[in-house]
């Protein structure tokens, strides 16, 4: 089902999950499928941002973008969990025939859900990427000196709103819901509270628009709902403990990290790696950010290598794209979507 700039998967429960489709198509014959889920006040446009179409095809890659609920043109789930969100990706990759095993692909706030999916459907993931994902602050075993340190690279605001969404997470959803059109203003600073490393990638030209049309989309119909549902889910208390992954995920994970992102912390990941040193392997950028990290590095080219070592042909690719051009291949022309 298509409409407009977006195609959609029913749930069985009458929800419609918006898509975009990039890399291989399915008449390709793709040798591996793999679902992106992006960040917080993102879109299917912005799931692992600064892919290049190219090298997607480089890999035999056939991603699928989407519109976590809420976000987008999808629709919301009242009483979504992290399991509920598992099951709706299962349906994605039924519907749109991607095997019975599938790849998933987690930047920020995307990689709880790639956490979950470890947990609940380790029998569908056959490997997961990770771009400085999201984790659970009150996971059992980190200490309270450990949690401190975690939470030492927020802001101030940050870090009150953290601690208030998880004393009173309905009154922070009624809150964040009514201020989330206030983000769309396009003189709103979308450095506040980045790194410098940040800060300097998003002096570059096009990056702000780029950025602002993304979280337009990510708005454009619930007004912050999905985004407010993702604090409630990422502070009121996990429904696993990080010890289940291990115990029932036995393939790879790995982490891209930057050491200097003020979003989230690379201590989290280092605690992370050594909960599961068998399963996940991280990789730290130094002086990188939650932004830099994939403009500056060629990420999109590591982290399919490091999924499948070889490419599906041997071509060549520059290595280095500005973010505005990078970036900007991946969002919607003016004549639709793939």
């Amino acid at each position: 089902m298509e409409n407009g700039s977006a195609k959609f998967v029913r749930m069985d429960d009458g929800r419609h999950i918006a898509y975009r489709e990039l890399g291989c198509s399915q008449r390709d014959s793709p040798l591996r499928s793999m679902i992106a889920l992006h960040g917080l006040l993102s879109s299917r446009f912005g799931a692992m941002p600064g892919v290049r179409e190219e090298v997607l095809i480089e890999y035999g890659v056939r991603l699928i973008a989407i519109d976590r609920p809420g976000y987008g043109q999808s629709d919301p789930h009242p009483s979504q969990t992290f399991r509920s969100t598992c099951k709706d990706i299962v349906a994605v990759a039924d519907a749109l025939h991607l095997g019975k095993r599938f790849w998933l692909h987690g930047y920020s706030m995307g990689g709880a859900f790639c956490w979950a999916a470890a947990r609940y459907i380790p029998d569908r993931v056959e490997g997961i990427a990770m771009w400085c994902p999201v984790g659970n602050m009150w996971w059992k075993g980190i200490t309270k000196y450990e949690r401190k340190m975690m939470l030492s690279c927020y802001s101030k605001m940050d870090t009150v709103l953290t601690y208030l969404c998880k004393l009173s997470p309905f009154l922070f959803i009624k809150w964040y819901s009514r201020i989330a059109c206030a983000l769309l203003d396009p003189h709103v600073d979308l450095t506040a509270g980045l790194s410098e490393a940040d800060k300097q990638c998003m002096l570059q030209p096009g990056s702000s628009e780029l950025m602002h049309r993304d979280r337009r989309e990510s708005l454009r119909k619930y007004k912050g709902f999905g985004m407010a549902k993702d604090f409630e889910l990422l502070n009121k208390g996990w429904e696993f403990e990080i010890y289940e992954v291990g115990e029932m995920f036995k393939r790879k994970i790995h982490i891209w990290q930057g050491d200097e992102d003020r979003l989230v912390p690379v201590t989290l990941q280092r605690w992370v790696q050594k909960q599961l040193p068998g399963s996940v392997e991280l990789h730290e950028l130094q002086g990188e950010g939650h932004v830099s990290l994939f403009v500056s590095t060629n990420l999109d080219r590591l982290t399919l290598h490091a999924l499948f070592g070889g490419r599906r042909q041997d071509t060549s690719s520059p290595l280095n794209e500005t973010f505005s051009a990078s970036y900007h291949t991946k969002l919607p022309c003016s004549n639709g979507e793939k």
